[in-house]
């Protein structure tokens, strides 16, 4: 690398004010430029060595204009360097580049390609195409960011990446004529003009206003949600957890995150919903050390209505139905988690999938937030109806529910034993649950257990152990008693947000059930594991949680029926705003009439006072006309107090003084116009005697306000009464 000074132009040829104009377009472009880089390196997708490297290099760029200096690259240099990474590239993309598939891989090779020829445009720039490029690699660094992540985090780095794109293309409309020239270095004893504070804060504003412009046009442009891409770009944030097979154990890294999984919004009464678990895959099948689902039968289910699936048909009332929404992140599974008896489905699908085992599942598996509508029934039968169901039921029952590999013998006595006092299935489900409830324990740290019979060593060596421990014994021992039993993965109901109105489910609330078959009633939910410690969580951490349901729900689920349902609800509130409106004004015009009559007979009692009172108002009117210019001489006066006690003269009271000169130039008929300079203003003044204590003040005004030049408040205040007392009627008359 090369370091060389870009020699400083004379002051003719751009002057400070140019150079700082330049400094702030510089420190703009790598503000737009570091803000993209963060809001990429935020979403945990790249290698730290990459971040460290660019960062690198956008504080070596930024300590060279602090420094008064524009350390760069020369073109022979870069084009060595980039003649290296070209044949680098390859070796990036099929070996160091991290990635399931061949897309993720070519994905995060881009990536460093991006990064690779910012940092090379960021230390050469030097002509007005390389700013080009910079502004353009910072837009696709901020897409980059947009295809990894769909956090809420994104909109704040979004929203500074737009104060500093508008900073860059304003100041660089004003500094292009120093910009297509040989750039000066930038100088760090260069005083902030303020034209640069004039263009921060016009940017600002700008950018400002461009937001609510945006959120406007997107929740009123039509839009569908679809998943012709599913799966791009996203692997890297799914989460794990659920499949077709579990062993045991395996849940143990998932109950220890606290990443959120899914979030779910219950209508009315949110009490019901507590407790409830959501029902994700069936596990059938025993093999001794993992519970795995067979092959099960598959049907598709189009919708009766549009985006309304119908799973249970019933001539019976659906007012007893629980109607919630759930708004599951990506996951490694395509499976639509329901809690209770699931009668509808709302989800912008073309179809779904239910298989024989009951669960759900999407065929346009989408790697981004999904959300859809449950309609459900949380009851279940009564204990009563249970006990009184039929023992057995081979009808559309098949072998794996029942069978067991060879086990244990003890695992039947066992079971056997604690149910001896039972008459029924019900009753022997549930002194089995309560067996395990109250003589084991609950434990993430798993302890060692017989590798031959995990469910032996769980029973009677360790004793204790997680939730599949727990929901592997019940179902063993249910079918050990001919009760024929599966295993159920899902999630608990998590911890509910009293901010954001719904429950929030993370990885930790990850769980295994058992259900076991009753005819006539089908299969019922029963759970032995303790329950485990509760981390309650804090108001700030509710308030986070209610900001990423609505980012999720209303930005990255945005659909036609969230924008059918905004609009509803605005059309709702319009008419509840008009109609209080409609009985507002009908009060005041009761109120009116009679408040009119009262005040007929009022004035015709009191009509001298009236027309003495109507008189002084059109003597205050006539007075008013200069009210301006009382108004203009009270915040001189008040200025001209402050400007003394700092001892300086600022810019906006030279400004009132010069405007005070200019008010007693007019009524002497002598009117400033628009096109001339005050320069120009004061040597045309009639008087030649006037014209010398007109060009000193505004000499000095100048200096004050344009100049940056201190300004002694008496030397402004003494030429402004000599210039006031030159410019008099009487002596422009003469």
């Amino acid at each position: 690398m090369s370091s060389a000074t870009i020699p400083v132009h004379p002051r003719g040829a751009f002057g400070g004010a140019s150079r700082g104009l330049l400094r702030y377009f510089e420190l703009s472009l790598i503000g737009a430029l570091a803000t993209a880089f963060l809001t990429l390196a935020i979403t945990g997708k790249l290698e730290t060595i990459a971040v460290a490297l660019f960062a690198a290099v956008l504080l070596f760029r930024l300590a060279g204009l602090a420094a008064g200096k524009n350390w760069r690259i020369g073109p022979r240099a870069v084009t060595a360097v980039s003649l290296v990474y070209l044949a680098f590239f390859p070796l990036d993309l099929f070996y160091l580049a991290i990635g399931p598939t061949l897309v993720d891989r070519m994905l995060v090779a881009t990536v460093h390609l991006v990064f690779f020829t910012a940092a090379v445009k960021v230390l050469s720039a030097s002509r007005p195409r390389d700013y080009a490029y910079l502004g353009a690699l910072s837009f696709l660094l901020m897409l980059a960011a947009a295809i990894l992540t769909v956090g809420a985090t994104y909109v704040a780095g979004l929203c500074i990446y737009l104060l500093f794109a508008v900073s860059t293309l304003v100041s660089y409309e004003v500094a292009r004529p120093a910009i297509l020239q040989s750039t000066p270095a930038a100088s760090s004893s260069t005083a902030p003009s303020g034209a640069e504070s004039s263009l921060a804060k016009t940017a600002a504003v700008v950018a400002l206003s461009i937001v609510p412009l945006a959120a406007l046009l997107f929740f009123a442009i039509p839009r569908y949600h679809s998943g012709f891409w599913p799966g791009a770009g996203f692997s890297a944030d799914r989460m794990t957890g659920f499949s077709d097979s579990v062993e045991l154990g395996d849940l143990g890294k998932l109950l220890r995150s606290n990443q959120v999984i899914m979030r779910v919004t219950v209508d009315g009464d949110a009490r019901r919903f507590q407790g409830e678990k959501l029902r994700g895959v069936a596990l059938d099948n025993f093999d001794g050390h993992r519970w795995f689902s067979r092959a099960h039968t598959e049907r598709f289910l189009g919708p009766e209505l549009p985006q309304q699936f119908s799973l249970r048909f019933s001539s019976g009332p659906t007012v007893d139905a629980t109607r919630y929404r759930v708004l599951i992140e990506p996951l490694f599974t395509d499976v639509l988690f329901v809690a209770g008896r699931a009668r509808r489905i709302d989800a912008p699908l073309r179809f779904l999938l239910v298989d024989s085992a009951g669960s759900l599942h999407n065929p346009q598996h989408l790697a981004a937030p999904f959300g859809y509508g449950v309609v459900a029934d949380l009851d279940l039968p009564s204990p009563r109806e249970l006990r009184s169901a039929p023992p057995t039921d081979p009808d559309g029952l098949e072998l794996a529910d029942v069978g067991l590999p060879r086990l244990d013998p003890r695992i039947g006595a066992l079971a056997r034993q604690v149910t001896a006092g039972a008459g029924n299935n019900y009753d022997r489900a549930m002194a089995l649950e309560a067996y395990l409830r109250e003589n084991y324990a609950y434990t993430l740290d798993l302890p060692k257990v017989g590798q031959a019979d995990p469910v032996a060593g769980f029973l009677f060596h360790a004793r204790r152990g997680n939730c599949e421990y727990f929901a592997a014994a019940l179902a063993v021992m249910l079918r050990t008693l001919g009760i024929p039993a599966r295993l159920v993965n899902g999630f608990q109901s998590g911890d509910y947000n009293r901010v954001g109105g719904d429950f929030v489910v993370r990885g930790r609330d990850a769980h295994s059930w058992v259900e076991a078959y009753f005819p006539r009633y089908g299969w019922i939910p029963f759970d032995a594991t303790p329950a485990g410690p509760e981390a309650a969580p804090g108001i700030l951490d509710e308030y986070l949680d209610a900001a990423e349901l609505f980012w999720s729900d209303w930005v990255i689920d945005y659909d036609f029926g969230h924008q059918a349902q905004l609009a509803i609800g605005v059309e709702n509130e319009y008419n509840r705003v008009d109609e209080s409106f409609g009985v507002w004004r009908r009060r005041l015009q009761d109120a009116s009439s009679g408040r009119l009559t009262r005040a007929g007979i009022w004035l015709n009692r009191h009509r001298v006072q009236v027309l003495t009172f109507v008189v002084l108002i059109l003597a205050l009117a006539a007075l008013a006309a200069r009210w301006p210019e009382w108004i203009e001489e009270l915040r001189a006066a008040v200025a001209w107090k402050v400007a003394r006690r700092a001892g300086r003269l600022s810019g906006s009271t030279a400004r009132l003084g010069y405007q005070r000169f200019l008010r007693r130039c007019a009524r002497c008929g002598i009117i400033k116009s628009p096109a001339e300079t005050p320069l120009e203003f004061a040597q045309r003044i009639p008087d030649a005697s006037a014209r010398p204590p007109a060009t000193h003040l505004t000499e000095l005004y100048l200096s004050a306000r344009f100049g940056h030049r201190s300004v002694a408040p008496e030397a402004f205040e003494c030429s402004l009464h000599e210039a006031l007392n030159a410019v008099r009627p009487a002596r422009i008359a003469r």
